[in-house]
């Protein structure tokens, strides 16, 4: 299994390596101009008070220019998971569906290796891809927040991108699970991606929209609150949830995978 693992990261290091770099540019120019608009707070804070509180929620609260409020509606509560979802939903949807298309999955099967074996192999090697990248967005933030003067801990930040780790692999987990069905992988994608963003989109209105509360329930984003978490109350039920929804893909990719007819 170990050697599927090494072999699959091996054959992704150059979209690893340009994933990090990317998202570090990113964090770097959303970042780099906040002691600018630090000093502009409060007024681009009256301007953005006239939204209308549905578009204000989209973007994870009504506080936009404190510290907090700046760090959560720029990186954390949006463009982060936006940005490791289409990683993780790549990768979930073509960890298996590529060895498929490119007709290499047999030889991987020709080893002494059973498919619960080479699907687990498949789900931690793209979880590691997934948590290399997050580790190098983590640090990049809590590095450059203090360079600027973010006054947000550092351990909140880590835990809110965390959350953000596990938030991301829920939406990976679906895209995988529809792979091992063997049910196509533009469909993988895009049910994975309406998934997400509708996810998003409910979670986001659920606390204004009083009826969406109910069906906000069952989508991964309802339960991420990095807020609350750049505020020091980390919720570990939220992970739970999360931990728990990735499992549940992962047991039924196996009982889908196991049964289908490779030849």
């Amino acid at each position: 299994m170990w050697p599927v693992i090494r072999w699959t990261l091996w054959q992704r290091r150059w979209s690893i390596f340009w994933w990090c770099l990317g998202l570090l540019g990113f964090i770097f120019l959303t970042l780099i101009f906040y002691p600018s608009i630090k000093t502009q707070a409060d007024q681009l804070q009256k301007t953005l008070g006239n939204l209308p509180s549905t578009a204000i929620q989209l973007f994870g609260g009504t506080d936009f220019f404190s510290p907090i409020g700046y760090l959560n509606s720029q990186i954390v509560y949006l463009m982060l998971p936006l940005l490791l979802s289409v990683l993780s939903i790549g990768l979930g949807n073509s960890l298996i569906g590529r060895e498929e298309h490119e007709q290499t999955i047999e030889v991987l099967l020709a080893r002494p290796l059973s498919r619960g074996r080479l699907l687990l192999a498949k789900g931690l090697a793209g979880i590691i891809n997934v948590l290399a990248v997050t580790t190098v967005g983590t640090l990049a933030t809590v590095l450059l927040a203090k360079a600027v003067g973010l006054a947000v801990p550092s351990g909140n930040i880590v835990a809110a991108c965390f959350a953000c780790f596990m938030l991301v692999l829920t939406f990976g987990g679906v895209a995988f699970l529809l792979s091992a069905t063997g049910r196509g992988r533009a469909a993988g994608l895009g049910v994975a991606a309406i998934f997400g963003i509708g996810g998003y989109i409910i979670g986001s209105l659920s606390g204004t929209v009083h009826w969406l509360k109910t069906p906000g329930l069952i989508f991964p984003y309802h339960y991420y609150r990095s807020a609350d978490i750049l505020r020091g109350q980390f919720d570990w039920s939220s992970i739970l949830f999360f931990a728990i929804f990735v499992a549940i893909c992962g047991l039924l990719s196996w009982i889908a995978f196991r049964a289908r007819d490779l030849a």
